[in-house]
């Protein structure tokens, strides 16, 4: 009985810690996108690229995009990635976009191939931008 208390606890503490996060509005996304920005500046090709939602496969955005992930919430100090807080962000500020969770679910993966954080938040931000997700969410938050 003592164990199952103690293993209760911790499922609360850690349903606790996940009701704590709360979605981003658009001005504190784009505030962590130019902080983010600022730590990892992009070349004039690689902003153009953003504003076009075709990030490449180049380092400095892949660090950008672990930055804007760790700073959201979405990505915690352990590297665990919490599509579920994705589909939070996406509930709270799209409303023209339908079966968001499924689409990001198809998107997060439990990185079983073992990727390096930049890697693996890159390879769901590709994934999600190939959705109707992104150009959604630009259309709310607007470009920086």
């Amino acid at each position: 009985m003592k164990y199952f208390i103690v293993i209760l606890a911790a499922v609360v503490l850690a349903q606790a810690a996940d009701d704590d996060w709360v979605p981003k509005t658009p001005e504190e996304f784009n505030a962590i996108r130019r902080e983010c920005h600022k730590e990892f500046p992009f070349s004039k090709e690689l902003q153009k690229q953003e504003d076009n939602l075709d990030f490449s496969d180049d380092e400095t955005v892949r660090k950008y995009e672990v930055c804007v992930f760790r700073k959201w919430g979405i990505i915690d100090a352990e590297d665990n990635f919490h599509g579920e807080r994705l589909v939070k962000q996406f509930d709270a500020v799209l409303d023209e976009v339908e079966n968001i969770e499924q689409k990001v679910n198809n998107c997060v993966d439990k990185n079983e191939q073992g990727s390096p954080i930049d890697v693996y938040a890159s390879r769901i931000q590709r994934c999600i931008d190939k959705t109707d997700i992104a150009p959604n969410l630009l259309k709310v938050i607007g470009k920086l």
